[in-house]
């Protein structure tokens, strides 16, 4: 079923409820089949809502005497001429196609429109770590200084990733699929669980585990689990990775494996306490790879480590605030 006829039979179930409900032979056991239908699915509740607003629009028209006079069979020919009985009969029928829902069931005249997207914004501040779970039962974890929204529907669950990173853990539904975007990127979910994070125009994609599909203009990409790809304007670079070192900064961890310093100190500095900031000022330096495992927030330890097992001096400039790593 296609995402229009999906939502088309929504409507016409919460038309059917609408109507039942309001039946005088109304069950206690079809009220707590509405309740359980209801509560199955947030399109369900949304459109049946539409549907209650419907019906609030159209009340008022209930009083109407050749409204109600149309509804109990036909406008009586002898009663008008036959020029007014047929100028009656089209705003009646009108009207009555109208008043289908509220006076004969459901209504069938009315062409379902999709459920109101609901958006939800997130957002963490420097050092933050903070986990969500959305409505759908996919679970988001966001890295400090990250921001995104989140609009769900009946078709679609969509994310945009302005700023920072996360890591997604998505409940797999093939009727809506999940789609986060990023730094011009889409990154569909196939049942997966992913990390994507944001810097400067180009996004970083791990997959942890399952796979996902990456588009960005004509160019695409499928990832399976210990794949990333770096992708931007000037970007398309897949490489393979520990899935357990890209993720390590839900742990608390910066971990590094052969990880180009400059990348090493951008980590680094995300997290740092606002004392310290790292400047790699020798650019022969920028790819030099290093190891090890470091405590998020611990900057000092990092550049002690750095100056003891690489050909790595630090400066420290009071004035800026800066530390500033050459060449030993």
């Amino acid at each position: 079923m296609d995402r229009r006829n999906d939502v088309a039979s929504i409507f016409e179930q919460a038309e059917r409820w609408f109507a039942r409900l309001r039946s005088r032979d109304c069950s206690a056991a079809e009220r707590l089949a509405f309740e359980a239908w209801q509560a199955a699915d947030p399109a369900h509740a949304a459109a049946y809502d539409e549907t209650a607003r419907l019906w609030d629009e159209l009340a008022p028209l209930a009083d109407d005497a050749e409204v109600a006079q149309w509804r109990n069979g036909a406008v009586p020919g002898e009663a008008r001429h036959a020029g007014r009985r047929r100028a009656v009969w089209g705003w009646s029928a009108a009207a009555g196609v109208l008043l289908g829902l509220a006076f004969g069931g459901y209504a069938l005249w009315r062409k379902p429109a999709p459920a109101p997207a609901a958006t939800a914004h997130y957002a963490t501040a420097a050092g933050e770590l903070r986990r969500v779970t959305l409505a759908d039962g996919s679970r988001l974890t966001l890295n400090g200084d990250t921001v995104l929204n989140v609009t769900m529907d009946a078709g679609m669950r969509d994310v945009k990733l302005l700023r920072g990173q996360a890591v997604f853990d998505v409940a797999h539904e093939a009727r809506r699929p999940f789609v986060v975007h990023a730094a011009g990127n889409a990154i569909r979910d196939i049942g997966t669980r992913f990390d994507v994070s944001l810097e400067q125009a180009q996004a970083r994609i791990n997959v942890i585990e399952g796979v996902v599909n990456v588009t960005r203009g004509a160019r695409t990409a499928m990832l399976t689990r210990g794949e990333e790809l770096a992708a931007g304007e000037d970007l398309w670079r897949q490489r393979n990775v520990d899935p357990d070192v890209a993720i390590g900064w839900t742990h608390g961890m910066l971990v590094f494996r052969q990880t180009p310093l400059d990348e090493a100190v951008a980590q680094a500095n995300r997290y740092g306490d606002g004392r310290t900031r790292l400047v790699v000022a020798d650019p022969s330096l920028a790819s030099l790879p290093i190891s090890g495992d470091f405590r998020i927030g611990e900057t000092d330890s990092l550049v002690r480590a750095l100056q003891s097992a690489f050909p790595i001096q630090a400066r420290h400039d009071r004035a800026s605030g800066e530390t500033r790593l050459y060449r030993r």
